[in-house]
């Protein structure tokens, strides 16, 4: 069982194993599952049938489905002018910027434009209704403020968002050129396995925020900042940054042993839930292979396959880890044509699904989150004036 409960109240641990609330949208406990159907079932669908999944809480209808798609198409297609003057005076004066930040400023903005302040209706009597459709908007333009940005850089007005699902729509966008039925089919597979996962620091995050009675897009805007943190959301990136760094087959092991002997962290590995293996790693590998091996234009990675393989051999046999989502995602991303600066931010193009999901829900039954911090600051000590007071020599006091 990858989810165990504890009633440990150690704050040192990072709240691991503690439980921090209620949800309806997802379990960890046995396997990954979303409103109840295995995540192993849902890779068959289009990132779009899961959105609706999440949001609306049940598996769309032919009919809800293609209105669904059509309400993300022109929510891609509707990204407001301020913003892509704002996006083209970035790009020129500040080309460099991290991408997360122009996601996390540019829902920001939509917000502003929005006029987005949250629930009307009084706690526990709201019809959400609206919310959701904020969401879905959100579903259709966080993607097209990535492929905007994309065109800024590029140094190109925005083109026309294409009249595709999202997987191939955005894969086109950013690679422009034709997505083939297998690299969309694998793209899709990868914004199903990121597009929800319980409590996370993004998401716990975004609950928070809404916990306070504020919106959406303020909910959504500071998950992106949370996801920013390497320890959360960069972790894809600096898988590939690693199979980068070997290079060679021959390297790999004095490589991991350096590794594991300065105490580093090797990216793709472990996780703080699953103990004994990440279902979404499986699922997303096997779709890797699929992608890797389905024609000749990919022959090119099949060095870097074969050295990602020897690696997981070598990390379960010499400390007992399995890989997580990242590592196969980072793979096939590359296999893809994307540069390594748009993995992260290909992972918020699939989160909003689930953070807008988290706060809908938080909004629906909310009650502040509030916890408390175990004090470990100086002994209660007397005041003295100011007069009185002198220098310290030496280092200051530490804290218990």
């Amino acid at each position: 069982m990858p989810h165990q409960q504890s009633d440990q109240k150690d704050a040192e641990s990072g709240l691991a194993g503690i439980t921090a609330g209620h949800t309806s949208i997802c379990s960890l406990e046995q396997t990954l599952r979303y409103r109840g159907y295995a995540v192993s079932d849902l890779v068959q669908c289009s990132f779009e049938e899961i959105a609706h999944l999440l949001l609306w809480g049940d598996l769309p209808t032919a009919h809800q489905l293609e209105a669904l798609t059509e309400r993300i198409q022109r929510a891609a297609r509707s990204i407001p002018q301020t913003v892509v003057c704002c996006f083209q005076r970035l790009a020129e004066t500040s080309p460099q910027t991290s991408i997360m930040d122009v996601l996390r400023t540019g829902v920001s903005l939509l917000g502003q434009l929005e006029c987005d302040n949250g629930p009307n209706d009084a706690p526990h009597s709201r019809d959400l209704s609206q919310e959701r459709m904020k969401a879905e908007q959100l579903l259709g333009q966080v993607p097209a403020l990535l492929a905007t940005w994309v065109d800024c850089l590029r140094g190109e007005p925005p083109s026309h968002w294409p009249n595709k699902p999202l997987a191939p729509a955005l894969l086109e966008k950013l690679c422009q050129t034709k997505a083939s039925d297998i690299a969309a089919t694998v793209f899709n597979t990868t914004l199903i396995l990121y597009a929800e996962h319980e409590f996370n620091a993004s998401t716990f995050v975004a609950r928070t925020v809404t916990s306070t009675g504020s919106d959406m897009h303020s909910g959504v805007t500071a998950a992106i900042g949370a996801l920013k943190g390497p320890l959360h959301g960069g972790a894809n990136e600096k898988v590939l940054h690693q199979l980068m760094d070997i290079g060679v087959p021959e390297n790999i092991e004095p490589w991991l042993a350096r590794k594991l002997n300065n105490h580093e962290v090797v990216m793709g590995f472990g996780h703080r839930v699953y103990k004994t293996g990440d279902i979404r790693a499986d699922l997303l590998g096997d779709a890797c292979h699929r992608l890797i091996y389905s024609d000749s234009s990919f022959e090119p990675h099949h060095k870097l396959e074969k050295l990602a393989l020897k690696l997981e051999q070598l990390m379960l046999e010499k400390k007992g880890l399995r890989p997580n989502l990242d590592w196969p995602a980072a793979r096939i991303y590359h296999a893809l044509g994307l540069p390594i600066n748009l993995f992260t931010p290909l992972f918020v193009v699939a989160r909003v699904s689930g953070w807008t999901s988290h706060i809908i829900e938080q909004m629906g039954n909310n009650r502040l989150i509030r916890p408390l911090a175990k004090y470990i600051g100086p002994s209660p000590r007397p005041y003295v004036a100011l007069r009185d007071r002198q220098e310290i020599e030496g280092p200051l006091p530490k804290a218990h």
